[in-house]
C-alpha cells in the first residue's frame, strides 16, 4: 500500500482551515513511512462556493467539484478519484482528527491485512452544554471494542478503505440513498458480505465538532428520526425484508425509551431522559419509513421523495480544480 487519497467531502458550510491544515500536516507525516499521501477537498455545495475553491488553493489541496447534490454522488466521486490509488480514507468536515490518526489507520492496514480501518469519532461539545449532552457521550456513544476484527458494520465518517478491495468487487453507493443516508452501512455491509476483512483501531482518532442544532433535543430528535428512517431503507434493501426478530428489536425501543425517560426522572439524571428520546425518535423514524415502504411497495428510495436511480453518474459530473 503506497498511495493513499484522503477524500473530505463538503457543503460549504462550516470553516474547513482547521481540518485541512491538520490533514496536510499528516499526510506529509507519513511520507518518512514510505506513503504517497494527498488531500482531495470534494465541494457538493448547490453552486460550488468560491470559499472552497480558496481554502483548497490556501493548503495545497485539490479541489474537485460534485454538481449533483448528495451523499451516494460525493462518496462515488471520491471512489473515482482514488482509482489509481492503493487505498481511499474518508473524513467528514465536522470532524478533526487527532495527533497520528492518519498513521494508526495506515498500521491498522498493514498490522490486521484489513480492507478496511475504521476508527473512534469523538463529540466535542462546549463547556457551557446543557448537562444532559453528558459531555458528548449522548451524542457519540463509546464504541467499546479491541483492536481487531470489527463488531458490526464500519460507517464512512472516519475510515480507510483498500482499493483493491473495492475494484474485486465493483462496488459503489447507492443513489437511492443520495438524501437519506445510509448508503454507507449498504456500501460496507456488502463489502463484508463479499469477504471484506474489516478492522477497528482505537488510535485513529477524530474529535466531532457540533453544530448549533445538534446542543438541543428538537435538533436531535429529528436527527434520530432520520438516523431511524435511513435504517429502516438500509435494512430493507440489504434483507429484502424486515423479518420479525428485526421488527421486534427495532420497535423494542419503545418501551426502552420510556422506561429511560421514567429513570432520568427518578435519578433526576436528565441523560437519560436524552437516551430515551434518542430510542423513540429512532423508533419513529424506523416504522413511519416502514410502513411507507411497505405501502408503496416500491424500492427503499420511494419513501424519501425521490426515484431511485433518478438518472446515475455521468462521466465528467466532476471535475478537478486548482
Amino acid at each position: 500500500m503506497h498511495r493513499v487519497l484522503i477524500a473530505l467531502p463538503t457543503l460549504g458550510r462550516r470553516p474547513l482551515d482547521p481540518l485541512l491544515t491538520a490533514l496536510v500536516r499528516q499526510a506529509r507525516e507519513v511520507r518518512s513511512s514510505g506513503y504517497a499521501a494527498e488531500v482531495l477537498l470534494l465541494d457538493n455545495s448547490a453552486d460550488g462556493h468560491g470559499a472552497v475553491r480558496n481554502c483548497a488553493a490556501r493548503h495545497g489541496v485539490r479541489c474537485r467539484r460534485v454538481p449533483r447534490r448528495g451523499f451516494a454522488q460525493v462518496r462515488n466521486a471520491a471512489l473515482d478519484a482514488a482509482a489509481d490509488h492503493d487505498a481511499l480514507v474518508f473524513i467528514d468536515d465536522d470532524e478533526i482528527p487527532e495527533a497520528g490518526w492518519l498513521r494508526a489507520l495506515l498500521e491498522g492496514a498493514c498490522t490486521h491485512g484489513a480492507d478496511v480501518v475504521w476508527g473512534p469519532v469523538r463529540a466535542v461539545v462546549p463547556p457551557d452544554a446543557p448537562r444532559w449532552l453528558a459531555g458528548g457521550r449522548v451524542l457519540r456513544p463509546e464504541w467499546a471494542q479491541p483492536d481487531g476484527p470489527l463488531i458490526g458494520v464500519a460507517a464512512s465518517n472516519n475510515t480507510l478503505v483498500r482499493m483493491a478491495a473495492v475494484r474485486r468487487t465493483g462496488l459503489s453507493f447507492e443513489e437511492a440513498f443520495d438524501r437519506s443516508g445510509g448508503e454507507d452501512t449498504v456500501f460496507f455491509s456488502r463489502l463484508a458480505a463479499s469477504g471484506a476483512r474489516m478492522v477497528w483501531t482505537g488510535a485513529a482518532v477524530v474529535s466531532e465538532t457540533q453544530d448549533a442544532d445538534r446542543l438541543t433535543l428538537r435538533g436531535l430528535a429529528a436527527r434520530w428520526c432520520r438516523q431511524g428512517a435511513a435504517s429502516a431503507a438500509a435494512e430493507r434493501t440489504l434483507r429484502g425484508r424486515w423479518g420479525p426478530r428485526l421488527t421486534a428489536r427495532r420497535l423494542a425501543r419503545v418501551p426502552r425509551g420510556a422506561a429511560r425517560i421514567v429513570r432520568s426522572g427518578a435519578a433526576r439524571d436528565p441523560a437519560w431522559a436524552a437516551a430515551g428520546l434518542e430510542d423513540l425518535a429512532f423508533a419513529c423514524g424506523w416504522a413511519r419509513t416502514a410502513v411507507r415502504i411497505l405501502l408503496s411497495a416500491g424500492p427503499a428510495a420511494g419513501s424519501f421523495g425521490h426515484r431511485a436511480g433518478d438518472g446515475g453518474r455521468q462521466a465528467g459530473d466532476a471535475q478537478d480544480t486548482r
